[in-house]
């Protein structure tokens, strides 16, 4: 049985071919399922909006059997990013409210653009404007000599479309807050994320609500079980099934379908892992050490998509805060 490391680079050279053809939402590796059975055996995984049967396919839109001798295997799955909008002046739901607020700013809460946004059915039910809520993951700091301290959470969520700026101010959607302003943001091959300076004088928490603190950041691998907590689910659990997914996922008319590849991907071990308003949300492991952030999710959020760790870190020049205790900033 071949593994990973001989599919990768097969699965890397012909991902883009796949992605072209019509309907395909995501290239992967992973385990290929008979009648709903698990075989045992390491293919390469198509995922599409919805299957079709052989005879409704066009010349050259057919998914092939094999590829270079490894096989195929083809699966609904749709990934969407996972933040809410709420309107200018509307109160969140009581699902997505917190029973007990801390009074720091820490992983685990919510985050909003002050700045809305127009949107228009069948994005929302009534147009109008509106805010995108979304999670701050984990705080972050930049490099010395300043080293101000930082939330993570998504570009799609801090930056909304292509009218952003550093600066943007950025709030608490449930209070109105103030948590701080854009201070960077990537949206890449591999990453989609953002960095907000938290505003002085809060109080900040290194630690994730439901959770704990915030130990350092390591390297998924698949089997490994982590958990969540984003602020439209809260705290749930999942096993990384796969660290080669490589997703088209549509960003709306101002940044178009963008391509995130080698992202981590997640199954819920309950029924759901993750939710609209859980974008940016920290996975972490039994260990308290941060894997990536949550971009997307898929299959009513049973499977989720996150961005490495290692490489938001990178691209955004920041390093983890692992301090437990609080500072003020």
């Amino acid at each position: 049985m071949r593994d990973r490391a001989v599919i990768r680079p097969i699965k890397r050279a012909v991902e883009d071919q796949l992605l072209d053809l019509p309907g395909v939402t995501a290239v992967d590796i992973g385990e290929k399922h008979r009648a709903g059975r698990r075989t045992g055996q390491q293919v390469i995984v198509v995922s599409v909006v919805r299957k079709k049967p052989l005879g409704q396919l066009g010349p050259g839109t057919r998914i092939p059997g094999d590829v270079f001798g490894i096989p195929t295997d083809v699966v609904e799955e749709e990934p969407v990013l996972q933040h809410i909008h709420c309107g200018r002046n509307e109160p969140l739901a009581p699902r997505q409210r917190r029973e007990e607020r801390a009074a720091a700013v820490r992983g685990g809460s919510g985050i909003a653009p002050y700045r809305t946004v127009h949107l228009a059915p069948p994005a929302v039910d009534q147009a109008g404007q509106y805010r995108r809520v979304g999670t701050l993951g984990a705080l972050v700091t930049g490099a010395a000599p300043t080293a101000s301290m930082m939330g993570l959470t998504t570009f799609d969520v801090a930056c909304l479309d292509d009218a952003w700026a550093v600066g943007d101010r950025m709030v608490d959607p449930e209070g109105g807050r103030v948590h701080g302003d854009l201070a960077r943001a990537a949206l890449s091959g591999r990453v989609d994320a953002a960095a907000v300076a938290i505003a002085p004088g809060l109080e900040t928490s290194s630690t994730i609500d439901g959770i704990g603190p915030v130990t350092g950041h390591g390297t998924a691998y698949p089997g490994e079980r982590i958990r969540k907590n984003g602020f439209g689910t809260g705290v749930t659990h999942g096993v990384v099934t796969s660290v080669d997914a490589t997703v088209r996922i549509d960003h709306g008319e101002a940044l178009g379908v963008r391509v995130l590849r080698e992202q981590i991907r997640i199954v819920a071990t309950d029924l759901r892992f993750c939710g609209p308003g859980d974008a940016g949300a920290a996975v972490l492991d039994p260990g308290g050490r941060v894997l990536g952030l949550v971009v997307a999710g898929a299959c009513g959020g049973a499977v989720g998509f996150a961005s490495p760790v290692a490489d938001v870190l990178a691209e955004l020049d920041v390093e983890l805060c692992t301090e437990p205790q609080r500072v003020r900033v």
